[in-house]
């Protein structure tokens, strides 16, 4: 407990907050201009900017026809196994002193990004059996709405841990009251646009109450290094829709950006444990030589 408040109190300078206020301040203004971009691009009749082959789907799919091996099926791979690693790490790191606020939204990162490549997957099946373009149609010409059981799933498997990662401090009653509001508002979006969305929302989710946090909070370390983690995947984002044909399709993909969100993450798992370890061992050898 000493060595913990010791960090804390010698490593939270003004300069974190400076760095984490002006990237989370730009992914949060590169997210909200995605939106309104992809919204205003995709309407009948207007076209530029936004690449007419991710038009078709909302993704940038790669080897749509070849079984197993879509896009949208190497997303379900690469989620379980940078899952499973970060899981590994999490086991083996979560107790280091120092790395209690890091560790905090690892479980809840890890269930979102499974339930992300489940969905997927899910997506990739009604690929191979040709569903997906006609499930497309049929909402475009008849507005259907999904089983009820269908909307309770999404809520509890993909936007609640999604929801709880990007905003680990808010209460589960408040988290779940904001699952079931978007889960009832994607039935208003098309569904091409419905990565879009989700994407749009999470960086507001994450980005915002980073915003929002206490000026003391914002003094942590983590606070600079961890909006460093979203600026890849808006990149990414942003890369899909405006160069899908150009060259992102023959680069992988969509997974691309699923491997951005939980490589970034890692990545910056990955820092806090060498910063921390660092600390601890110098902690040590100055109580050895007292």
């Amino acid at each position: 407990m000493c060595v913990k408040s010791k960090i804390t109190l010698e490593h939270a300078t003004s300069h974190h907050k400076v760095v984490g206020d002006s990237i989370n301040a730009f992914v949060l203004a590169a997210s909200l201009v995605y939106g309104l971009t992809v919204v205003y691009f995709t309407q009948p009749g207007i076209q530029g900017v936004v690449d007419e082959e991710w038009k078709k789907d909302g993704f940038c799919i790669q080897n749509i026809d070849v079984p197993f091996w879509s896009s949208f099926d190497t997303c379900l791979y690469v989620d379980i196994f940078f899952s499973a690693i970060l899981g590994v790490m999490y086991l083996a790191w979560k107790n280091i002193p120092g790395m209690e606020t890091s560790s905090k939204i690892v479980p809840s990162f890890i269930v979102a990004t499974l339930g992300h490549g489940i969905a997927h997957g899910a997506m990739a099946v009604k690929f191979r059996d040709g569903s997906y373009h006609q499930q497309i149609d049929d909402e475009e010409a008849n507005a259907v709405t999904p089983p009820m059981w269908q909307m309770i799933a999404r809520c509890a498997v993909f936007w609640f841990p999604l929801l709880k990662a990007s905003m680990p401090k808010l209460k589960n009653i408040h988290v779940s009251f904001l699952a079931v509001i978007v889960t009832y508002g994607r039935g208003f979006v098309k569904k091409e646009l419905e990565f879009a969305y989700v994407q749009t929302i999470v960086n507001v989710a994450l980005h915002g109450s980073q915003l929002m946090l206490a000026t003391d909070e914002k003094y942590r370390r983590e606070y600079m290094t961890l909006p460093l983690a979203g600026v890849l995947p808006i990149v990414m984002a942003w890369n899909e829709i405006l160069f899908c044909e150009s060259y992102f399709r023959s680069a992988g993909g969509h997974v691309l950006y699923d491997a951005s969100i939980i490589v970034s993450y890692i990545v910056f798992y990955l820092n806090c444990y060498h910063f921390n370890t660092k600390l601890n061992d110098k902690s040590l050898i100055k109580q050895k030589t007292v």
